[in-house]
């Protein structure tokens, strides 16, 4: 079947593994290049984890902006990427065209899309998380692959994150290569800042505990380390965890126990937790802002297929 083509360019952000490679922070740093260079952005995604089964658009999330509606994900690119359209919905064309029709683009950023083969896409960035083992790269359920890793030579680029949090694996570079083997290049995952939401409380490193439900909740962990935080306990969730009020309080309990002195979370995770009565954990909570870089000839390279 051949694939449908929107009005507007696509790009898409994709992986050929489970989850845990970075795309939010990715599609937040391409689409904050896209606007510099003039484009009206827009962003399609799927919305995971959410309950209500319609499109959505949304911009500018706000604390009325429910997870049932959009997803976790979709409000986080929100918060960051401010009057920037995104459609939320199963089918990411249906979801396009209501985007496009009530709002003035030129560019769609599609999460997660390099396996929509019913869209045509002008340009296929498959990211791959340096973290993932050689071994790993079997089909699931064996390993961590949605497709064979030969698909990746229909991506135009591959990009190998968080390279600054452990060296990248010679086997698997070598491996990607067999199939493409211009465009590779390498990003960094870098803790941005940890700041309190409600208050300009300094955070103070000592005795925290950590709390994540990502697909990667390592980068996570170790990003935390590598800036001197002393992590006391890492509660670890599934990717798009709902959290409920027993997780506070088995966070509480557990807080009070080991006498921490912070929480620190994510900004996806916090947009679920902030839902919830926190205040049953007497801790000030801290959220890491973390972004995806990208070297500049690089970035360019990118930029001049499709601007």
């Amino acid at each position: 079947m051949k694939p449908k083509k929107l009005p507007v360019k696509v790009i898409s952000v994709g992986n050929i593994s489970l989850g845990g490679t970075g795309k939010t922070p990715a599609i937040i740093f391409f689409a904050i290049h896209l606007i510099k260079s003039g484009k009206k952005v827009g962003i399609v995604s799927r919305g995971y984890g959410r309950k209500n089964k319609d499109i959505k658009v949304l911009i500018n999330a706000d604390n009325n902006s429910k997870i049932e509606d959009y997803g976790d994900e979709p409000i986080l690119l929100s918060s960051r990427l401010r009057n920037i359209p995104i459609a939320v919905g199963a089918n990411k064309y249906n979801a396009a065209l209501q985007l496009i029709k009530k709002n003035e683009v030129d560019v769609l950023l599609f999460d997660d899309g390099f396996q929509t083969r019913k869209i045509y896409r002008d340009l296929d960035i498959v990211l791959l998380n340096v973290f993932n083992d050689i071994r790993d790269y079997k089909m699931f359920p064996f390993g961590i692959l949605r497709e064979p890793v030969k698909c990746i030579s229909r991506a135009d680029f591959v990009i190998f994150t968080k390279d600054n949090l452990i060296n990248p694996k010679s086997e698997v570079s070598h491996l990607v290569g067999k199939y493409i083997n211009d465009n590779v290049f390498y990003s960094s995952y870098k803790l941005e800042k940890i700041s309190s939401d409600s208050s300009k409380d300094n955070f103070n490193k000592d005795k925290v505990i950590a709390v994540s439900g990502v697909g990667d909740p390592y980068s996570f962990e170790l990003s935390l380390l590598k800036e001197n935080v002393n992590i006391l306990y890492h509660f670890k969730f599934r990717d798009h965890h709902n959290y409920n009020q027993a997780d506070i309080n088995n966070i509480a309990k557990a807080s009070k126990k080991m006498n921490a002195l912070s929480i620190v979370t994510t900004e996806k995770d916090y947009v679920k937790l902030k839902k919830l009565d926190i205040s049953k954990i007497d801790l000030k909570f801290f959220i890491v802002k973390s972004n995806f870089y990208l070297n500049k000839q690089s970035t360019q390279k990118i930029l001049r297929k499709i601007i």
